[in-house]
């Protein structure tokens, strides 16, 4: 006769109050609040995971970033561009919820600027 043991292991909250901020033509600021972790979690929280893709579906990314931060600048990305964002937590292996996906668009990209970098590093352009 076998004996079937079942073993909860914790999923770890979702993250809250995911935003995004357009920065530049290729970089997006997010920020993110860890989730209710208190509220009878017990888990060591691994890492968080940061899913990306445009809207294109050019690329999709996953970033792994370690507590106990909960920002992340993406980078090299396309000007004047749509991005999908959201933010997972990871524990003991298991990744939870996500948090709700935001939308976060890229500056256009400004020739001004441009020029203003060339005069500032050259002197000319």
């Amino acid at each position: 006769m076998y004996t079937v043991v079942f073993i909860a292991l914790p999923v770890p909250w979702a993250p809250v109050d995911l935003r995004g901020e357009a920065i530049s033509a290729h970089t997006i600021q997010l920020y993110w609040l860890p989730g209710n972790e208190t509220a009878g979690a017990s888990y060591h929280l691994e890492s968080y995971e940061v899913y990306f893709n445009d809207i294109d579906y050019r690329q999709h990314v996953r970033i792994t970033v370690s507590p106990p931060v909960n920002s992340y600048i993406l980078e090299d990305l396309t000007p004047n561009t749509v991005y999908y964002i959201r933010v997972a937590a990871k524990a003991s292996g298991i990744e939870g919820p996500s948090t709700q996906t935001i939308q976060v668009q890229t500056h256009e990209y400004s020739k001004i600027r441009l020029i203003e970098f060339c005069f500032f590093v050259f002197g000319f352009c």
